[in-house]
């Protein structure tokens, strides 16, 4: 099955602050590979620059005295300090998903895309300045020990995360199977913040769980929005039809998304050709695009409700979105998370450049360290998703129709799931 018809130029992945610590994501995180085609403006500091030559002058006197004056000379590092202070351009936009990678941190950025290395099996994001654990994927280490979305994570391996990148966090947080990492969380009604000590282990998710409910329903979990999620879906589907089910209830809670792709693909099952799936806002010219769907839409009458929470993001916002405003279908649970972004990586250099450690250095996977890579690359927020009606998802979310919290997630009763099957039995 051709999955990315017309998308074949485009990997968009839309995890990105959404980085996924499966570590297989994703985070990840929405990602769009391309080359800077940018004209050339005028040199940092020139005439006609937008910064002023007062700042060059600046920058050189802090330098001069750190050289100086400064008590551990063993630290002071031209390449570091250089890197750093052209960091600061990206940090300025005080944009969680914009950053700037070192080679070694590029070399990481390549692996989440191919998603060969282990990890502790969750997605994290920064809200609100905080490390925030997006969704943890189920029967993975994270998963197993308790962490709950909407954790915070204060520090890893006993390190502060309040000045940390998304990046960063993710680098420190995986590495070679069988080692352990220590997470710092606190969570709403905790009085004090606990420690929990995760073993990484190569994650191995299915897309699709399903399960047939009597006497006529079928439950499909969308885990993720991965290259296998199309196929495993309409397995599933016609498995569950073959036994009687005739109205469906399709699970997005804790699914931090995918690839846009898969989404718009699994979208276009639903909606007839025309229909809108999403708009896209690009650029500083704030470009609007539409994507609709090619169809078929052979799943348009299909009796169904979506269930939600506050793990829900990115990819599968835009999916429940796109089936609420075009058919009519309920949102179950809780608001989705806000993840509407795309961010395009940019290769700025293929040249020699000095190998230096930008906090990155607790990253012990052979598989990442022993690949060779110049490049810099900088990664930008380039545009902004919207539902078909205009709604940005951005540090939205989307809101229930009904809203349901599971008051005891820790029990065996899914009253979030009991809620959906009362109300699908009365379609």
């Amino acid at each position: 099955m051709e999955v990315f018809n017309k998308f074949k130029n485009k990997k968009i992945l839309t995890t990105g602050l959404l980085a996924i610590l499966i570590l297989t994501l994703n985070f990840f995180i929405a990602f769009k590979l391309g080359q800077s085609s940018a004209s050339n403006p005028p040199t940092i500091f020139e005439k006609n620059s937008e910064f002023k030559e007062k700042y060059a002058d600046l920058f050189n006197e802090v330098w001069i005295k750190i050289k100086n004056h400064f008590v551990d000379q063993s630290r002071v590092n031209p390449d570091k300090a250089a890197f750093e202070a052209i960091r600061g351009l990206v940090k300025s936009l005080q944009d969680p998903y914009s950053d700037l990678y070192t080679p070694e941190q590029t070399k990481i950025l390549e692996e989440d895309l191919r998603g060969s290395f282990c990890g502790v099996g969750m997605e994290i994001g920064i809200r609100n300045g905080i490390l925030t654990v997006i969704a943890p994927l189920e029967d993975t280490p994270a998963y197993r020990i308790g962490i709950k979305a909407g954790d915070f994570i204060l520090k890893i391996n006993n390190e502060d995360t309040s000045n940390m990148s998304l990046e960063e966090a993710v680098s420190k947080i995986r590495g070679e199977c069988g080692k352990e990492v220590v997470l710092t969380l606190m969570r709403e009604g905790w009085e004090q913040e606990r420690e929990f000590v995760i073993k990484r282990e190569e994650i191995k998710v299915p897309a699709i769980k399903s399960e047939f409910i009597k006497p006529n329903i079928g439950y499909i979990k969308i885990v993720s929005f991965g290259l296998n999620t199309i196929p495993e879906f309409l397995k599933a589907y016609n498995s569950l039809t073959k036994k009687g089910a005739n109205r469906f209830i399709l699970d997005l809670r804790n699914n931090p998304g995918g690839y846009l792709e898969v989404a718009i693909r699994l979208s276009e099952y639903f909606l007839p050709r025309g229909k809108i799936i999403l708009k896209e806002v690009w650029g500083k010219e704030q470009e609007e695009r539409i994507i609709r769907s090619e169809g078929p839409g052979t799943l348009s009458k299909l009796k169904m409700v979506i269930l939600v929470n506050k793990g829900s993001a990115s990819a599968s916002e835009i999916f429940a979105g796109a089936l609420r405003e075009n058919l009519g279908v309920k949102l179950i649970g809780e608001k989705t998370f806000g993840k509407g972004s795309v961010q395009q990586i940019f290769h700025l250099s293929q040249t020699d450049f000095p190998s230096i450690e930008i906090q990155i250095t607790t990253s012990t996977s052979k598989k990442i360290l022993k690949r060779d890579t110049k490049n810099v690359a900088l990664k930008l927020t380039v545009a902004y998703w919207l539902t078909p009606k205009g709604i940005k998802l951005e540090g939205n979310g989307l809101e229930p129709d009904v809203k349901v919290v599971d008051k005891n997630p820790e029990d065996k009763i899914d009253e979030v799931l009991q809620k959906a099957i009362s109300m699908i039995k009365l379609l």
